[in-house]
């Protein structure tokens, strides 16, 4: 009988423990999702803008560049020679994509763009919202 009341309690205490997990991860399910769910936009993003940049740099004339994808919900690191796009606060998962500049260590940050314009004159580029 004693034998029966410890295995019934030790049932019960597991099945409190499954349920205090399944509600925490029900819980976070949709924060884990929203912040993924973003990823392939930054990092196809960041590989657009990467390559952008690669282009005219070896582009041997001036040229602008309009990018109107809105990337209002982000901010656009653009330094280190590399592109780098994160959410306003801590990211999990920022995105970032190398490019090969020359003779450029810029720093360029653009906060919450609707759209970008880069401008390349006399080899110096530039890019504004």
């Amino acid at each position: 009988m004693r034998f029966m009341t410890k295995r019934g309690s030790m049932l019960v205490f597991i099945s409190i423990i499954t349920l205090v997990i399944g509600i925490f991860v029900g819980i976070m399910y949709p924060q884990i999702a929203k912040n993924y769910a973003k990823l392939p936009l930054k990092t196809a993003a960041t590989r657009d803008i990467a390559l952008i940049l690669d282009t005219m740099y070896a582009y041997p004339y001036d040229v602008e560049i309009e990018y109107d994808y809105d990337l209002s919900d982000f901010t656009v690191l653009i330094s280190e020679k590399k592109v780098k796009i994160s959410e306003g606060g801590p990211d999990p998962a920022p995105a970032e994509y190398p490019f090969v500049p020359i003779d450029d260590d810029k720093v360029i940050t653009l906060t919450n763009p609707e759209k970008i314009i880069f401008k390349k004159e006399n080899g110096v580029l530039t890019a504004t919202q």
